[in-house]
């Protein structure tokens, strides 16, 4: 439906948006698995051109567009192929990949650009966590692993009281912010919102150059492409979760305040065994 809709639409395109178009017709394998910054890059126009374009042929952005895309090409589950070549056939294989992943974010993500992460963490009044849909989950994990670290924290999935509760901090607070894709609208709006407000921003991400990048003062990237899944809402966050780890390790070994979690998980000592 994506590739009938670019034909039916093309002629009425603006020269720029055709770029685009032309790229994504005879490279719609390719198109499918990149991001807007990606295929930016590829195309030789802008993220704006690309979501104009998508606009121009009826889809709300980007995102939307590829989900077609990926039905077009039967590739909205793409569990056995990544890359092009046949995924893991046995659990060793796959275990394997995910180990090579996460040695990979090792090469990404430099020892100075994660520690200056956790002493901004471990220094701050208090630590914002922005994240939206999948990527949620992980933010609340954060959060709440913090706060049991004596570091105090906050995070909601209801973008307005978020974004409210952002906006009453200051350059003494830090936000993290996770996005898989770095596109995520609720994120990027908290990360301008902190900007305007002086409050120093960490971004994890797995995708380069990506919008939310732009806004970042710290960025922790893993990079990694050779991913177990490819279908939309089903990416893996290991490798974020891998970066959260990392986190709370060097931010306690740079003097988190775990006395004051201990006295709090003390009086919840008892609702458990």
């Amino acid at each position: 439906m994506a590739i009938d809709k670019i034909r039916q639409f093309y002629n009425e395109m603006f020269q720029a948006e055709k770029k685009v178009a032309d790229y994504v017709l005879e490279n719609q394998g390719q198109a499918v698995n990149m991001s807007i910054a990606e295929l930016a890059k590829a195309s030789g126009t802008s993220d704006a051109t690309i979501i104009r374009m998508c606009r121009h042929i009826g889809y709300s952005g980007f995102y939307q567009m590829k989900i077609s895309l990926a039905s077009d090409l039967g590739k909205v589950s793409a569990r056995d192929e990544v890359n092009g070549e046949r995924g893991p056939q046995d659990s060793v294989s796959f275990f394997n990949m995910l180990s090579k992943n996460i040695a990979d974010v090792s090469r990404s993500i430099d020892t100075e650009s994660l520690l200056t992460c956790a002493r901004l963490i471990t220094k701050a009044n208090t630590v914002y966590m922005s994240a939206w849909g999948n990527t949620g989950e992980i933010a609340a994990d954060f959060a709440h692993r913090l706060a049991r670290s004596g570091i105090k924290s906050f995070m909601s999935d209801m973008p307005e009281y978020a974004m409210r509760s952002l906006g009453l901090g200051d350059s003494a607070d830090v936000l993290v912010a996770i996005s898989h894709s770095g596109s995520s609208i609720h994120v990027i709006q908290a990360m301008k919102l902190a900007k305007e407000l002086g409050i120093p921003t960490i971004l994890i991400t797995n995708t380069p150059q990506s919008e939310a990048e732009k806004l970042a003062d710290h960025l922790l990237c893993t990079s990694v492409k050779e991913q177990p899944f490819h279908d939309f809402g089903g990416d893996s966050h290991l490798l974020e979760l891998a970066v959260v780890d990392a986190l709370l390790y060097f931010a306690g070994r740079k003097g988190g305040k775990s006395g004051k979690g201990d006295k709090t998980e003390m009086l919840m000592s008892d609702s458990k065994l």
